[in-house]
């Protein structure tokens, strides 16, 4: 479903200069829920902004179901849902208006958009607050929102980059669960998180990258559980400072 063939991405650092944070990946996700894990400025956001074709390649290929990213990113867009940390709502639009306005983007309207929003209203648990404005919502609602956002249209490929970042302890357990919930036949979720419970809870499969490259793609239980399981997840983050040292 989704293809990365030598995928290189550099920025420039006027500290540094060129950092390249995506270096020569290649990788081949099918269906499923994969969790993607790395210290911070491993390239994890780096790599889901080229998936979500917000970010384009120096070099390499990214294809999703056959589509060339670079070539035809709104094709792929059209198949995929997209959620980071920096992702914004309106905040002066009630939820239930934000995702109207979502779905006519996506080419929904009528009764098929109705529809569409009452199920990721049921699915999210939403009801109790879909008809406030955005503005007036906590962490953990915003977030549900902004997964129901991303689900709207059904997208065979759902991006979520650090979704629980900043919730409290029910409000992550909440949004967790909504990922598992999310998983359909034929849909591919990529997770990238720092919370290995959430890794154990939800995920088919585990990439681990370190400096741009992918340094472990397996599932997780070929790593242990439990506390075994994120000493050896921390061991492969950390191998380069460990060498160093």
């Amino acid at each position: 479903m989704l293809h990365c063939q030598s995928l290189r991405k550099s920025f420039y650092d006027p500290a540094r200069g060129e950092v390249r944070a995506v270096d020569g990946i290649d990788l081949h996700l099918e269906p499923g829920v994969v969790a993607l894990v790395g210290a911070n400025g491993a390239g994890k956001s780096t790599l889901l902004r080229l998936i979500a074709t917000l970010l384009t390649p120096d070099s390499g290929r990214l294809l999703v179901d056959g589509i060339d990213a670079a070539a035809d990113p709104a094709a792929v867009r059209r198949r995929l849902g997209y959620l980071s940390t920096t992702t914004r709502l309106y905040q002066r639009l009630t939820g239930r208006e934000l995702l109207h306005y979502t779905g006519g983007l996506h080419g929904l309207d009528g009764a098929a958009l109705v529809a569409a929003v009452a199920v990721q209203a049921d699915g999210f648990a939403l009801a109790e607050f879909l008809d406030q404005r955005i503005e007036g919502l906590s962490t953990g609602q915003l977030q549900r929102l902004n997964l129901a956002r991303a689900l709207l249209s059904q997208p065979p490929l759902l991006v979520l980059d650090e979704p629980t970042t900043g919730l409290d302890l029910a409000a992550a357990h909440a949004v967790v669960e909504a990922v598992r919930a999310s998983r359909t036949p034929g849909r591919l979720i990529i997770v990238a998180t720092h919370v290995m419970a959430e890794v154990e809870a939800v995920a088919d499969r585990l990439v681990v990258m370190r400096r741009g490259r992918v340094v472990f793609d397996g599932p997780p239980a070929g790593l242990g559980s439990g506390a075994a399981f994120a000493a050896a997840v921390l061991a492969l983050v950390r191998a380069d400072d460990e060498a160093a040292a």
